[in-house]
């Protein structure tokens, strides 16, 4: 694992913690995991994109 992927994962993972903490109480836990699982997928393909450019 290179040190550029270490950068996106703990991104992801510090984004996601913030916004399950900030929606915890404005949303039920099932729609946070749908929004959570959505990002996921968005943040994989513009690291993938982002990747493939360098």
């Amino acid at each position: 694992m290179g040190k550029g992927n270490i950068v996106w994962l703990g991104a992801v993972i510090g984004f996601s913690a913030l916004l399950v903490w900030l929606l915890q109480d404005v949303m039920p836990f099932w729609m946070l995991s749908i929004i959570l699982l959505l990002l996921g997928g968005l943040l994989g393909n513009l690291q993938r994109k982002f990747n493939k450019d360098t």
